[in-house]
């Protein structure tokens, strides 16, 4: 930020900063229920999709004749859904969630596609009530998407360090026997996770589509990486077992900053991806160092307390 304030005139206007917040809210929506499937130690390849999917079923709903803030809820249902899928494949068969998240983002993805088919592909014309979900600000400062967003932060965060579930999604995370030993229901666990992923895609549709007053069968290509990639860079372990909802907002923003600068200084998308390919090596580069000295210092302490005769070497 330091460096754009610089080469960038007006990048850090308090105005300028919270208007280019709309521009990654969906990101940061899918990143918060993207946090509790990595901590699990899942991924899901499948939000942009099911963003997709759901943004243009809301589309077909509402041009059906159902009231948009009713469609708007029925694309969670079905975001819900499809993540609930997600989650039974993965637990019911054993697949890899690498590889069965792989295949249903081509499904969801194919299946948004054909559902926006006709025309150019994309739904427009949804009441001005709706546009200012994605658009309008409170006392024309806050932006409603980042109310919105703040307000999942604050829910998420709650749950995943102050709930039993939360505690089970780290359990998991950290050691799946164990938990499994322990009693926890890790098949369970692991479809909710899912599930809220699926919720949350369903979510960041809505805010998209009134963002750009409309919605397309590709309005979510690709934003699985970019999800994936606001959670690492939040310090969540890409292994699982540890991260938090605080870390995932400031990466949000980090990436959310970072595309404002570049779009500024006139970068074009393909050389942003590229700059943002170099952030996730350093992020996940940055956590294994770290990780490796941590153990180190750990052993370095055990072994000077049991020089000092404060704890059994086990060689006694």
């Amino acid at each position: 930020m330091i460096v754009f304030s610089a080469v960038a005139p007006g990048f850090l206007n308090f105005e300028n900063l919270m208007s280019s917040t709309n521009n990654f809210m969906a990101v940061g929506v899918m990143a918060l229920s993207m946090t509790f499937v990595i901590i699990t130690g899942g991924i899901d390849l499948s939000v942009g999709s099911m963003m997709s999917l759901c943004g243009v079923s809301m589309g077909l709903f509402w041009q059906h004749g159902l009231n948009i803030w009713i469609a708007a809820i029925l694309a969670l249902v079905l975001g819900a859904l499809l993540g609930f899928i997600n989650g039974q494949i993965i637990v019911r068969t054993g697949i890899q969630p690498l590889i069965a998240t792989l295949a249903t983002l081509f499904i969801y993805g194919s299946l948004a596609m054909v559902l926006a088919g006709q025309g150019d592909g994309s739904i427009y014309g949804f009441p001005q009530s709706y546009l200012f979900l994605g658009t309008g600000s409170l006392f024309r400062i806050m932006p409603v998407q980042l109310l919105v967003f703040s307000f999942l932060a604050l829910v998420f965060g709650f749950v995943l360090q102050r709930t039993n579930y939360g505690r089970r999604v780290y359990f998991i995370g950290n050691n799946e026997a164990a938990a499994l030993y322990s009693g926890v229901r890790v098949q369970h666990v692991k479809t909710y996770t899912y599930v809220i992923s699926g919720c949350m895609s369903g979510v960041a549709a809505v805010l998209m589509g009134s963002y750009f007053a409309s919605v397309r069968g590709d309005m979510g290509l690709n934003y699985e990486l970019t999800v994936i990639t606001a959670c690492l860079v939040g310090g969540v372990n890409v292994f699982g077992g540890s991260g938090t909802i605080f870390g995932v907002v400031v990466g949000a923003f980090i990436l959310g900053m970072l595309q404002q600068g570049l779009n500024m200084l006139n970068v074009s998308s393909v050389e942003q991806s590229i700059v943002t390919g170099l952030i996730l090596i350093a992020a996940v580069g940055i956590q294994q160092m770290s990780g490796l000295f941590s153990r180190r210092t750990r052993r370095i302490k055990k072994d000077r307390m049991s020089d000092l005769g404060l704890v059994s070497t086990g060689r006694e």
